[in-house]
Formats: C-alpha cells, structure tokens, sequence
C-alpha cells in the first residue's frame, strides 16, 4: 500500500513538475502591459525638480538615470512594433526623454574634460552616445518626420567614423576604459539608422562582427570578453551581466550572433534546475559576495542581472522553455505593487531603491520583439494596449 502511495505521489509530483516545466511562456497581457507603461511614462514627463525616484538613482550611479530612460524607450518601442495603435503615444513619450537624456543632469558623466557644459559632446562616451542614438533611432522609426532626424543623422555619422578610426573597434565608455557591451549598443543604433535612412552605416556591424570573432572572444568559451586588451587596460573575462547585456543589441543588428552567443551563455553559465534557470556571473564561481556594481549581489555565484538579462535574450530569441523558467525566478524574487492605474514590482524581504531602472529593463525584457520601419500591415492583430 505504502509503495503505491508514494508511487501516486511521485507521479503526481511529476505531472506538476512536467506542466510547470512547459514552455508557456508568453507576452503580458495588454492590460499589464498598459499599467506598466502608465508608470514609466509618469516617471519620463515628471519634470526634474519632481522626479525623486530619477534623482535617487542618478545620485547612487549617474548611468542608472540614463539607463532607466533608454530602456522604457527601447520598451515603449517593442509595445508599438507589436500595436501600431500604440506607436503615436510611443513617439510622444519617446521624444520627452531624449530631452531629458539631452540635459545635463543627464548627459554630464559622459563628457570629455575640454567639452563645452551645453553642447552634445560627440568626442565623448560611447556609452552616453550609444543610448542617446539608439533613442533618437526609435524616435525616428515610432515618427518618421521626427524633429531629431538631423541630429540622428550627424551623431551616427560621427559614430561611425570613430568606430572606424578605433583600433580595437570599440570606443571608450569612459577615458582609458573601454567596455564591450556599451559598444554593442552604439553599433545597434548604427544598423537602425541604416534601415531608416539607407545609409551605409550599418555595413560595419557585419565588420565589427567579424572583428569581434577574431579578436574580442574568449578563446576557450567563445563568447565575447568584457572588455579588449588596451594600452590601458587587460582583457578582461566574459562576465554574465555584460554578455546578457550585450546580446540584448546584438539581436538588432545581427540575430544568427546574437543566437549563438546565447546559447554559448546558456550553457556555461547557466543552472537547469527544472522549474527554474539561473545564471551566474562567472562560470564555475559559487562565492557568495556583495559583487560589484555590474553584477549586483551574488548567491552561490548567481546574479540577479546574468539571470535578468538571460530572460531577455530568450524572449528575443524564442526561447520560450527558458524565458518561462527565469520569469518564474524573477516572480520568486519580486511582488507586484498596484497604485491606481499603474503597475510596477518590489522586491521581496529586502527594500532596494531600484525602480524605475528594474521597471524599465524588465518591461524591455518582457517584450524583446524585432524593430522594423513602420508599415501598415506590421501591426499585430488583437495586441491593443488600450
């Protein structure tokens, strides 16, 4: 009796393991989806002298302010390309915080010590420039008359004459520091702005890419380093935060790369336990350690952003089994706040101030899609947002 007890149990316990492990995953509804919107556009046309959730981040890192903009934009984008009814209400939002990436509470980490306090310095951060280009890309493709048109057209062309003059084919985030992941996503903005405009901008991406096989991958691993060796700097490692990030903008200007640097990711860095999947910044590494501020906090070696950015590069790339799995960590992790007609998540035990940076890179992640010049019949029957 007590074996077909716990035979029944087993089985049963199988069933439930089998239908949680399925791959369901699937885009949030467009009621959540319209909360969520509702919050970061709140945050986006709150004036600076107002905005105390923006003011907080930029104090504990000046990045953050910029990030949390760039990534409600790359995410109010994804919810246009799949509801054309969306994309007015996409542009409008999308313009109001290019102005405030263009101010100066913004924009000062990332100038060079001789740039003019109230001028776009062009010779300055990849980093700053990269979001900045890549926003007024989706500006341009939400409105194609966009008032930034001009300004589109003469950052991508500095853009690119610079990453032809680099000799590691990347640019500095910061002096002497050159990372990576900023580059992808100034190459991204590049391919965007060829598939706008026409130019030939976007050709040096398939260069970069080839670059970057030969000399910015580990050769052990094959997946990008974080960092090239310079006069100033070593090599440094793949790391879990940087190549999730990376493949985020990879996915834009080349999926097959994109596609092959996930899975490498996945399967060096990441930990199948069935119902869930977790990633850690440094393959092999099960330190417990406060980490750093790329990586956050480490458990046992895993990291909230590797496993963050991990669930948006499977939803990019359909990889629904995975996205599934880490989306149900990041439920684990989170609880839902409901203030009137916005959404937005805490986390759980612990109060860390990071919306609206966590609300912006989740609701991105949540709704990776592929940007593609406006035409009628690119809208998405049945995903209105309102």
């Amino acid at each position: 009796m007590k074996r077909k007890v716990t035979f029944g149990l087993l089985m049963v316990s199988g069933a439930i393991w089998a239908m949680l492990s399925f791959p369901a995953y699937h885009y949030p509804t467009p009621p959540e989806l319209r909360w969520k919107a509702n919050y970061l556009e709140r945050i986006i046309r709150t004036p600076p002298s107002a905005s105390a959730d923006l003011t907080k981040l930029g104090e504990l890192n000046p990045e953050w302010a910029l990030f949390s903009l760039s990534f409600s934009v790359y995410a109010l984008t994804n919810m246009a390309e799949r509801d054309s009814t969306f994309r007015a209400e996409a542009a409008h939002y999308t313009g109001l915080a290019i102005q405030r990436v263009l101010t100066e509470e913004i924009s000062a980490f990332s100038r060079t010590a001789d740039s003019h306090p109230f001028r776009l310095d062009t010779a300055g951060s990849v980093l700053y420039l990269g979001h900045l280009n890549l926003m007024l890309g989706c500006h341009r493709l939400l409105h194609p008359a966009s008032r930034y048109a001009g300004l589109h057209d003469t950052l991508s062309r500095i853009l690119h004459g610079r990453f032809r003059r680099a000799p590691s084919h990347c640019l500095a985030s910061y002096p002497g520091q050159i990372w990576v992941p900023d580059n992808t996503v100034a190459l991204a903005s590049l391919s965007l702005h060829s598939q706008l405009t026409g130019s030939p901008y976007g050709q040096y991406c398939a260069q970069w890419v080839r670059y970057a096989r030969q000399h910015l991958t580990n050769r052990s691993s094959g997946l990008l380093v974080s960092r090239p060796r310079t006069g100033q700097h070593d090599s440094e490692a793949p790391r879990g935060s940087m190549l999730g990030w990376s493949i985020y903008f990879l996915y834009h200007f080349d999926p097959a790369y994109a596609a092959e640097q996930y899975h490498l990711y996945q399967r060096q860095f990441s930990t199948n336990l069935g119902l869930v999947q977790l990633y850690k910044e440094w393959p092999g590494n099960f330190a417990t350690s406060a980490g750093d501020v790329d990586s956050g906090p480490l458990i046992l070696g895993y990291g909230i952003p590797a496993t963050a950015f991990a669930f948006g590069n499977a939803v990019a790339l359909r990889d629904w089994r995975n996205a599934q799995r880490l989306r149900r960590v990041i439920s684990i992790g989170s609880r839902e706040v409901n203030t009137g007609d916005e959404l937005r998540y805490s986390v759980r035990v612990v109060d860390l101030p990071v919306s609206p940076l966590a609300e912006a890179l989740l609701l991105h992640a949540e709704t990776m899609t592929p940007w593609r010049p406006f035409h009628p019949s690119n809208s998405f029957p049945g995903t209105s947002q309102r």
